[in-house]
């Protein structure tokens, strides 16, 4: 977890996002990241979405995720 936060935080300050992480009884372990205004007709654009009952894995998922989005939409990380 302390991985993902720290890669996370390095890539924000220089490519601005908003990360949301929740966790309940009922969703699990919830981890989202998305771009205010970027979407479709100024919709936020969603880069990661991650659900999962172990919270290893849900953060370890969320960081290959967004390395692969970041690879593809913004030519690396």
């Amino acid at each position: 977890m302390q991985d993902f936060l720290k890669f996370f935080d390095e890539k924000a300050s220089g490519f601005p996002m908003h990360l949301e992480i929740y966790y309940s009884k009922i969703m699990d372990w919830c981890i989202t990241i998305y771009k205010k205004g970027c979407g479709k007709n100024g919709e936020d654009l969603q880069i990661v979405s991650v659900q999962s009952c172990d919270v290893e894995y849900a953060f370890a998922k969320a960081q290959v995720e967004l390395k692969d989005w970041l690879m593809k939409n913004d030519g690396g990380y």
